[in-house]
């Protein structure tokens, strides 16, 4: 039957086959080109060993006043990087999303939206004996390893 309730007859069938092929063809030609857009190998990484160094450096400076000169330039660079990073891979990918909402089955809906606010929980509980500086080197190093996890689970390391 029909959208209008009226039996169809071998023509609209054959129809609804032929739209139905194409719409697969489409949709796994639009994956192939998604496949050949894949950030190169090693950028996940580079983009979490970059934000653990930059925050990293912005915390250590509070407790080294000393090396000031050399860390907040340090850092400086460390997160410029990150940002260029992350504006080449939007750009790359030609697409951007913020949280990854593939719900695969057994992937609870949590993981998808409340991972990607570790850091900042960590750098939270960090920042409680260590103030300002430990909030940064919290969320640096729990930032950057989230990146790293991230690589390694998608094989892009």
């Amino acid at each position: 039957m029909n959208g209008t309730g009226e039996p169809m007859d071998a023509t609209d069938a054959a129809r609804a086959r032929d739209a139905l092929a194409t719409a697969c063809a489409a949709r796994t030609a639009a994956r192939r080109a998604s496949d050949e857009r894949n950030r190169p190998r090693g950028y996940t990484v580079a983009q979490g060993l970059a934000f653990a160094a930059g925050f990293t450096a912005f915390g250590v400076t509070g407790r080294r006043p000393d090396w000031a000169g050399w860390l907040l330039p340090t850092g400086l660079l460390s997160l410029v990087a990150f940002l260029v990073l992350v504006w080449l891979g939007a750009h790359h990918g030609g697409v951007t999303r913020w949280f990854g909402r593939d719900c695969r089955p057994g992937r609870p809906a949590w993981q998808t939206w409340l991972l990607p606010l570790a850091p900042a929980a960590v750098g939270l509980l960090a920042a409680i004996p260590y103030g300002v500086t430990g909030w940064l080197v919290g969320f640096g190093l729990a930032g950057g390893a989230d990146h790293l996890l991230r690589a390694a689970r998608t094989g892009t390391a």
